[in-house]
């Protein structure tokens, strides 16, 4: 976004958009600083800071779960506005770090913003961020997005699939606020940046979750008042030509599985983790587990995609391993499960 044009279309944005998002200040016990996935502490003396967006006219605002998270009292103010109103936390998803507020605002301060369809996003196309870095409200900065398919870890340890990739500049306090795309409809949530050197500032590598999924999860939460995500109960490492090579596989991509979660899917299925441990290539490996080739059907080229193919399903369905094990093809049917709450209470393997 280099030209005069480039530069009325963010002020256009940003004027049109600006009026329905969210500065967030979450009140809670008093507690040591933990590292937010915006490399620092974004919290001081109990209270963490972040933005957010309205998505419509009954005052519900998406942000993120790691502002609001543990939070005794939540206040909202709107646009430009310095008036702070009450919010209910109506439910939160570790998983995908969103959650969904409720603030309690006179109707004539509700501006939703217009949602669009991150599945349609292309790398390259102008984005526009507006939040509150460093308590900084108001702020908008623009740029591309300079990626897609990618993969972040969530606050509880789990992987979060489809995250947008941009080079707009984002810091903590953007937590939570929207990427809005050139037609001006939200495509993601400001969650994380990518830090380098010694500092925790942005280095034009941020992250968005796709508002695609935050708004399966706004439904869940609407409907069950809870998110549920489906669970293989796995850990594995993608196959190189150099492994497969090493290890003598019919093909050179695919997933090795590493360890196999105890009374998980996987394991009431029968799949087999590794028994032997051992370095090849530089890569440390356990040996002797299954291979997995194919997810219902699709092969599979690295651990990203079985990652992916799960946080696509349900608990409860079924899906279909195509599995190498010791030369021989087999095809293992799992019932996913419902993932833990978080990566630590994973039952040990």
């Amino acid at each position: 976004m280099g030209d005069g044009k480039d530069t009325n279309l963010v002020n256009q944005i940003y004027r049109r958009d600006g009026q329905g998002v969210a500065f967030i200040s979450a009140t809670r016990e008093a507690q040591e600083p933990a590292l937010s996935p915006f490399g620092q502490p974004e919290e001081g003396g109990g209270v963490a800071t972040g933005s957010g967006f309205l998505i419509d006219t009954e005052g519900h605002v998406i942000t993120n779960n790691h502002v609001v998270e543990e939070s005794k009292e939540v206040e909202v103010k709107l646009g430009a506005s310095d008036t702070s109103y009450s919010a209910e936390v109506v439910g939160t998803d570790p998983a995908t770090d969103v959650a969904l507020l409720k603030v309690d605002a006179p109707q004539d301060r509700l501006h939703p913003l217009a949602l669009g369809d991150s599945s349609k996003v292309q790398v390259g196309e102008p984005v526009v961020a507006i939040g509150n870095p460093f308590g900084l409200d108001r702020t908008v900065t623009s740029g591309i997005v300079s990626a897609i398919q990618r993969q972040i870890q969530a606050p509880n340890g789990f992987s979060i699939s489809h995250v947008i990739q941009t080079d707009a500049a984002i810091n903590p306090g953007n937590s939570g606020g929207p990427l809005i795309d050139g037609e001006g409809r939200v495509i993601g949530i400001n969650s994380q940046i990518q830090t380098g050197g010694g500092g925790n500032g942005n280095v034009g590598i941020g992250f968005a979750v796709p508002i695609n999924t935050a708004r399966e999860v706004i439904a869940q939460i609407e409907e069950n008042g809870e998110v549920k995500h489906a669970y293989l109960g796995i850990s594995g490492g993608s196959i190189t030509p150099e492994l497969a090579k090493a290890l003598k596989l019919s093909q050179p991509t695919g997933v090795l599985v590493n360890e196999v979660v105890k009374g998980g899917p996987a394991d009431e299925a029968g799949i087999e983790g590794g028994t032997t441990s051992a370095t090849i290539e530089g890569t440390r490996v356990r040996l002797g587990g299954d291979v997995i080739t194919a997810v219902n059907g699709k092969k599979v080229n690295d651990m990203e995609d079985v990652i992916n193919a799960v946080n696509s399903a349900k608990p409860g369905e079924k899906m279909e391993l195509t599995v190498d094990r010791d030369g021989d093809e087999k095809t293992v049917s799992v019932k996913l499960g419902v993932r833990p709450d978080s990566a630590e209470e994973v039952p040990s393997r």
